[in-house]
């Protein structure tokens, strides 16, 4: 429910940039395209129907809810604050996916005393005085940050304490990067209607708090399709919830059906806690190193691995760049294998390992492999409606086509993932350029540290 801010899809990205081009087109002209993604995902429906349960009846506080929530009648939406006026066509194409996908009655007022869900700017300062890791946060039973901060002392209102759910406030930092901000309003809002709980073994959900997903998936839609069946409402027990599931998914999810449940590897509180620990920014770093190579440990060992294990590689090819470049290559290497061979060439989590791959081999100056590398994986970026992605991927083919000696091509690639990348991070307080600029140093560094190690074409 709570997103970290994370950027480190850009980590290896954007080198040899020029600096940010003062005109071209508007970004509105790369804004993505609605998407109504098609209904049901090919999953057995007595795995759904667990994963229905753990998020709908547990909190990530280990408490468990007695009774089922959700709204019981029209859902209407407010978001007033004229700092998220830019957001507007996100929050509209997302009620309208929830809408046509999970059959929700949302929709959005201009009326605040009208709405049960009320979506507030909030500056990121304040969020973290509440919540420390938070970038965005809900909270039932509240309508403004006001009337939630007012109450008394640390006494928050609680998801357990809710019989059915009429009135949310969502805070979302105006002062965030557009895509973060775009993002928490995907997970928050998907939340807010009733599965409150994270789940880090879903490997294609947006309520997993490692961020891979920013905005709602298949999989969500079709859990709150499910939930906004007619048979179920407010108050009714984990054990009556459970009773009505097969037949419910057998309609919500027809695909489902025939196919067998898989063994999957359940929760695990020892790993989710290294891996927050490895992404945590205010412990030293090799407190951070070890805890990756503890979550690295820990999913290795999980039987069957899964998606976990790239996501351990992943944390732990990062924060040992600098110190072992050969280190670190083998575990991006491994993570892109992983997540290829698990979930397919162009799901989300391989794509993301791919920048990885990509820069790994811009680094080591195999430029065709890192072009052909992002070529591969643009699309996927674009389907995933992640410009964070798409920037760095075409950063990356930019700067070997520029090593290639095709510098007009390059120069038109650069262009491209600088638009991209205004989309994905903006660019209101000088951010990009920072980070353009501590980017193409850890290029620099990462080239320099393979010339020394001895790679090569």
């Amino acid at each position: 429910m709570i997103r970290s801010l994370l950027a480190c899809l850009m980590m290896l990205a954007l080198a040899a940039c020029a600096g940010m081009p003062s005109g071209g087109p508007p970004l509105e002209s790369i804004r993505f395209a609605p998407v109504t993604l098609p209904k049901g995902v090919a999953r057995s429906n007595r795995e759904l129907a667990q994963d229905f349960l753990d998020l709908t009846f547990q909190l990530e506080n280990g408490e468990q809810l007695q009774h089922l929530l959700r709204y019981e009648g029209p859902v209407r939406v407010y978001m007033g604050s004229t700092s998220l006026a830019p957001y507007q066509p996100d929050l509209a194409a997302l009620l309208n996916r929830l809408r046509v996908e999970a059959g929700v009655d949302i929709s959005q007022t201009d009326d605040a005393s009208a709405a049960q869900i009320h979506i507030e700017a909030v500056p990121s300062a304040q969020i973290a005085k509440v919540f420390p890791t938070a970038a965005c946060f809900i909270v039932p039973g509240e309508r403004d940050w006001h009337g939630f901060r007012s109450g008394p002392g640390e006494i928050h209102p609680r998801w357990s304490a809710q019989t059915t759910l009429g009135a949310a406030a969502i805070f979302l930092p105006p002062d965030s990067t557009p895509q973060d901000i775009r993002d928490c309003l995907n997970e928050e809002l998907t939340q807010a209607l009733g599965p409150a709980m994270d789940l880090y073994r879903l490997p294609d959900s947006i309520w997993n708090d490692d961020n891979f997903h920013g905005m709602a998936t298949r999989f969500d839609m079709t859990i709150l399709r499910t939930l906004y069946q007619p048979e179920l409402h407010s108050g009714m027990t984990k054990a009556e919830v459970a009773a009505r599931l097969p037949k419910l998914l057998a309609r919500t999810n027809p695909q489902g059906r025939s196919l067998p449940a898989r063994r999957r590897a359940p929760e695990s509180r020892p790993w989710a806690e290294a891996i927050e620990a490895a992404q945590a920014q205010e412990t030293t770093h090799d407190e951070r190193l070890a805890a990756a190579d503890l979550a690295t440990q820990i999913a290795a060992g999980m039987r069957p691995v899964d998606h976990r294990l790239g996501v351990s590689l992943l944390a732990l090819g990062r924060l040992s760049l600098r110190q072992d470049p050969s280190y670190a290559a083998t575990n991006f290497m491994e993570a892109y294998e992983l997540f290829r061979t698990r979930l397919g060439p162009h799901d989300l989590r391989t794509a993301q390992a791919g920048v990885h791959l990509a820069a790994l081999l811009l680094g080591t100056a195999q430029y065709r492999d890192a072009i052909a590398i992002a070529d591969l994986h643009v699309p996927d970026g674009i389907a995933y409606q992640n410009a964070i992605l798409v920037a760095s991927l075409l950063s990356i083919k930019a700067e070997a086509l520029s090593q290639l000696d095709r510098a007009k091509q390059a120069q038109a690639v650069r262009l491209d993932s600088l638009l991209w990348a205004r989309y994905g991070f903006g660019d209101s307080d000088g951010s990009l350029g920072r980070e353009q600029a501590e980017l193409t140093a850890l290029i620099d560094q990462q080239q320099t540290a393979s010339r020394i190690s001895g790679g090569g074409r």
